[in-house]
């Protein structure tokens, strides 16, 4: 597979950086010297990477798990419904217009079109557009600067878990920039480098994806790269997204927490009638495990980080 090196930091362009493993197996990563940004040395050309199939678990060890999985696809919209809550409380904006770029199978518009938003998508993978278009959205299947789609349109433009592909951070950031109005908003997510999970699993943290991943971003990098490419951040979140139809397995492996926890959260989750012996929270034991994720929210330490900021008017 071809082979690109990282040979400066794809937020500031700094060619001086510290090596460091991310665990104890050789693993490299590096830390911009002048923004403190993560990146990796080297990645596959995207041509290699996002192939039809990305999306369907068919790429080998790239890509998500398959989004058509019924449970999973059931979870994605739990959880594009409270990504949309995030971008309505930071963005003070009801039933506006969202542009989602990356948006592979349509979760986040199909949620901002039950919330009343009319919404747009551009996806360059095919069969992840397609999917979306059999949802019944308007998905252009394309790279956005080739999409057609008329610039400064959209009160949002977001764009889910694709910042931490792109080899220059604050091009990609101008870009969406165009395609919103003037005064509108971006909305980015990306995996957490300073979350729990990654300091726990180190090199196994699933945000990791060696050679796929480029950029690894904290609350601060985050801030800080959206300040730099001319955006003013009105919210920097750090969800873990706990919920149904996770079971309590799920849930705790998320927020990284056992012990002690899990035993105060097991009184709150029976079992499956089944025989399985698979434990699913009521609604106390939803609210623990919420409770628990504001907690790490507020700390900067949950799964992905939510960044929002206001476009010049």
């Amino acid at each position: 597979m071809r082979v690109i090196k990282t040979e400066s930091c794809p937020v500031c362009g700094e060619r001086e950086f510290l090596s460091f493993e991310l665990g104890g197996d050789g693993t490299d990563l590096r830390r911009c010297e002048r923004c403190h940004t993560v990146f990796a040395p080297d990645y596959y050309h995207p041509d290699e990477i996002y192939v039809d199939g990305y999306m369907f678990g068919q790429t080998g060890q790239f890509g998500p798990p398959d989004v058509r999985d019924p449970l999973f696809a059931e979870y994605l919209k739990q959880v594009a419904r409270r990504r949309m809550s995030i971008i309505e409380g930071a963005t003070g904006i009801r039933a506006g217009s969202v542009l989602d770029v990356g948006c592979g199978a349509g979760e986040v518009l199909l949620a901002a079109r039950e919330q009343g938003w009319l919404v747009q998508g551009v996806e360059p993978e095919r069969s992840g557009a397609e999917l979306s278009r059999e949802r019944g959205l308007p998905v252009e299947i394309a790279y956005l600067e080739e999409s057609g789609i008329p610039e400064r349109s959209f009160d949002v433009v977001s764009a889910f878990h694709v910042l931490e592909h792109v080899p220059d951070s604050r091009a990609f950031l101008r870009t969406l920039q165009r395609w919103a109005k003037p005064g509108g908003f971006v909305a980015i997510e990306v995996p957490n480098f300073k979350s729990i999970q990654r300091r726990e699993h180190k090199e196994r943290w699933m945000g990791y994806r060696p050679r796929e991943h480029i950029v690894h971003f904290t609350p601060a990098t985050l801030a800080n790269v959206f300040e730099s490419s001319g955006l003013e951040p009105t919210s920097v979140r750090t969800p873990a997204y706990v919920g149904p139809p996770q079971h309590l397995e799920h849930a705790l492996d998320d927020l990284v927490r056992h012990g002690r926890f899990r035993r105060v959260v097991e009184c709150f989750s029976p079992t499956d009638p089944d025989g399985s012996g698979i434990r699913r929270p009521n609604r106390a034991g939803w609210a623990l495990l919420r409770a628990m994720e504001a907690f790490h929210d507020r700390a900067g330490v949950g799964s992905v980080v939510l960044c929002v900021g206001q476009v010049p008017r």
